[in-house]
């Protein structure tokens, strides 16, 4: 996405540093490496600018099209889990999906503590939605002040590659169990509700109508050469980032799914509805 898509579409995307891109791959291997989790960072479209980006930061190579992580890679993990984690239970409070009285718990197993000025707030009366945000505060502080921690303690073991767990699973044992907590609470509650089902179907619907309708265009003009009335419309949307008939299969559709990837949520849906009725006729 970000070397392709942001920005300076097909042509560099948001141009990165080297060092950025590699703190940013949680994955620093392809599609074809990603294991039984399917968790990967690159596709083999864009094999060659991992192997040049792991090259230039110094990524220890582990395996064909593998590497070990980049030591500031944990770190964005760590990040990426904590704050997930904890606005997911802000969302799943504003959507009256969970009690107060829950998050407060899970927040302060994180924090360690109420901060001093909660017990004024609540003798206040303040809003739930103020004391909510204070105890958020307060652990996040005690989520990076551990995490960091913990990078600084393991650091032979990150530089040499040989760490295995993540930095939330080393830290203290509140801190790791609150975040799991959350984690468990948002599958549980929140992404099962109603509401979010609703959405997710809908979304199902016009990612089912876009690729329909691009991957469609592709494979036509791959296999014939040429575009029937309805795919040349589909193509212009694309302009001239359109890929050209010689192209393999492959990049035909990496550049289809780029395209759709690189919508907003509303061009998506508009797009969509507007395609809905159309796609089946020429």
């Amino acid at each position: 996405m970000i070397t392709q898509i942001e920005y300076n579409q097909f042509n560099g995307g948001m141009r990165l540093s080297a060092a950025t891109l590699g703190a940013l791959l949680k994955y620093p291997w392809t599609v074809r490496y990603s294991g039984r989790a399917g968790k990967f960072g690159a596709y083999q479209s864009e094999q060659a600018l991992l192997k040049e980006v792991a090259e230039a930061v110094g990524l220890l190579p582990n395996g064909e099209q593998r590497w070990c992580r980049h030591p500031l890679a944990w770190l964005v993990e760590a990040a990426d889990d904590i704050c997930y984690a904890l606005l997911d239970l802000e969302d799943g409070l504003e959507m009256g999906i969970l009690r107060y009285e829950e998050v407060v718990e899970i927040l302060r197993q994180i924090a360690g503590e109420f901060p001093p000025e909660y017990a004024d707030m609540q003798a206040r009366n303040v809003s739930q939605r103020r004391r909510i945000a204070l105890l958020r505060g307060a652990a996040m502080e005690r989520a990076v002040n551990d995490v960091g921690a913990v990078f600084v303690q393991h650091e032979q073991a990150l530089l040499s590659g040989a760490l295995s767990d993540d930095l939330l699973a080393l830290c203290h044992p509140d801190l790791g169990w609150g975040v799991q907590a959350a984690k468990q609470l948002a599958r549980e509650r929140i992404f099962q509700n109603e509401r979010k089902a609703k959405l997710e179907i809908g979304a199902y619907t016009t990612l089912g109508i876009l690729l329909e309708a691009f991957i469609g265009a592709a494979h036509e003009l791959h296999h014939t050469g040429h575009s029937s009335f309805k795919h040349q419309r589909v193509l212009a949307l694309i302009g001239e980032n359109t890929p050209l008939p010689s192209w393999p299969l492959y990049d035909s559709y990496r550049r289809m799914l780029d395209f759709i990837g690189g919508m907003t949520d509303h061009y998506a849906v508009d797009l969509a509805q507007e395609m809905g009725g159309r796609l089946r006729g020429d």
